[in-house]
């Protein structure tokens, strides 16, 4: 079975939904909620970009964000069926509202369409990837925008993570920029994902995938 890897307009929604939401980080404290766990240092920086390093950072080749894609209990409990609820109950921003929608739509149909390059551009998991397949893309952002929460950083106790992303992931040199965030890319896919209850059917399940056709999907992305 052949993995096909992200498409190029798959590349340049990442970057879209980066930008957005490195620039929104600039001005919306709703969003900056997402930031806890990164040090106040690094927080500092990462919301004190020029619009040029921002640019630069924003075309690293995965989302800098995360729908928490490796936490199956949070899944679990915010896809719980819920008919009593109000729909979109909490106020937020308008441009907060519209990163997280055009960023769920983009995995949604990522996940409908070529589930495997979704653990290329945001290192999710079979089980996220499938439980998202699942819903409809309205009920996904239901249940999503109902839970209050806003997109978290990617790898906020990973300080090489992010030392490496905001020193050369933002550099002028170009080589130097994408050694850095390629340097990344292979620390988001080599990371364990942490602890995880998983059932025996989906540990079955993912011992099904050929581990050698995934390892030459990934070293395509970086030709």
């Amino acid at each position: 079975m052949a993995f096909d890897g992200p498409e190029a307009v798959d590349y340049e929604n990442v970057v879209s939904l980066n930008h957005a939401w490195l620039t929104l980080l600039q001005r919306d404290t709703e969003l900056t909620r997402g930031l806890n766990g990164l040090t106040d240092t690094l927080q500092q920086r990462l919301t004190n970009l020029t619009r040029q390093q921002i640019a630069r950072l924003a075309a690293t080749p995965f989302l800098l964000f995360s729908f928490r894609e490796s936490d199956d209990r949070y899944w679990t409990r915010i896809l719980a069926v819920n008919p009593g609820r109000d729909l979109f109950p909490v106020a937020s921003g308008e441009d907060v509202d519209t990163l997280i929608s055009a960023a769920l739509g983009f995995v949604w149909q990522l996940a409908q369409r070529n589930p495997y390059s979704l653990r290329l551009i945001c290192g999710a998991t079979l089980y996220w990837t499938e439980r998202i397949a699942e819903q409809t893309f309205f009920s996904l952002l239901d249940a999503v925008r109902s839970s209050g929460d806003v997109p978290v950083i990617r790898f906020a106790q990973q300080r090489e993570f992010w030392h490496k992303l905001l020193d050369g992931g933002v550099s002028r040199e170009s080589l130097a920029r994408h050694a850095a965030q390629v340097s990344a890319l292979q620390i988001m896919l080599t990371q364990p994902s942490g602890s995880r209850s998983q059932s025996w059917r989906l540990a079955a399940r993912r011992s099904d995938v050929p581990q050698m056709q995934v390892a030459e999907s990934i070293d395509s992305t970086q030709d």
